[in-house]
């Protein structure tokens, strides 16, 4: 008999664990990564040291900065720091930059995001890659943007801020659900590609779990009962 109860606790606890870490998973959803942009490049210009996105200028533009405000409000500031770490500098000496840089001045109808938007606090660069992080928690988020602006470019820009190259436009089509944004540029010619949020699943598969679990739970005790019934039986015959 104990043996069956040891193998019923079993079936219960796996069967906990899986809710427990599909309630977690589903919570988690996309994560944090609403809050950043990613970038990949390849075919970069010699010399690049970091990549930022451009976008398109507009009218009363809701995330232009507004130095008028107080310092600690959201919209007072832009980023200025580029960490490359690969460049040797670490955190402690990142690439700073100012307001009279070539990607600062830079205007063919698109604009700095680092420079130019206010949501973007840090540029992490990599050998290949760029996150433009925001302030977390902020208001906006990654989806937010694009769908906002409705088209980007890429520039690759040097470790004093010039733009040595920029890719041509491309286009975003709005998602119809909640979903991330990550970019991907190659020489003159750059890319997007949807990161759906995939909690919907998680939801129904976790929905089937916690349905699910009172029926297995349910089956175990009465093998259990089954089984020490037959046993009881078993021996009053012998």
């Amino acid at each position: 008999m104990k043996k069956h109860i040891k193998a019923a606790i079993a079936v219960v606890f796996t069967v906990m664990t899986c809710i427990l870490g599909g309630m977690n998973a589903f919570a988690m959803g996309l994560g944090t990564d609403i809050w950043e942009i990613d970038i990949e490049y390849e075919n970069a210009p010699e010399g690049t040291a970091f990549v930022d996105l451009l976008f398109p200028k507009k009218t009363d533009d809701k995330y232009y900065p507004d130095p008028t405000t107080n310092e600690n409000d959201e919209k007072h500031s832009v980023c200025r720091n580029v960490y490359a770490a690969y460049l040797g500098r670490g955190n402690d000496d990142p690439i700073i930059l100012d307001d009279s840089c070539g990607l600062a001045v830079y205007d063919d109808g698109y604009t700095s995001c680092m420079l130019k938007r206010y949501f973007v606090k840090y540029n992490h660069a990599d050998k290949d890659k760029c996150s433009l992080e925001f302030g977390v928690p902020s208001n906006t988020e990654n989806r937010e943007v694009f769908e906002y602006y409705g088209s980007f470019k890429v520039a690759y820009c040097d470790e004093k801020g010039n733009v040595l190259s920029v890719t041509e436009p491309v286009k975003i089509k709005p998602s119809k659900v909640s979903c991330l944004y990550e970019i991907k540029a190659d020489g003159t010619k750059a890319e997007y590609t949807v990161h759906r949020d995939g909690s919907v699943f998680i939801q129904l598969f976790v929905m089937a779990l916690i349905f699910g679990v009172p029926v297995v739970i349910a089956l175990v005790i009465g093998l259990i009962i089954y089984l020490c019934t037959r046993k009881k039986k078993n021996n009053n015959i012998s």
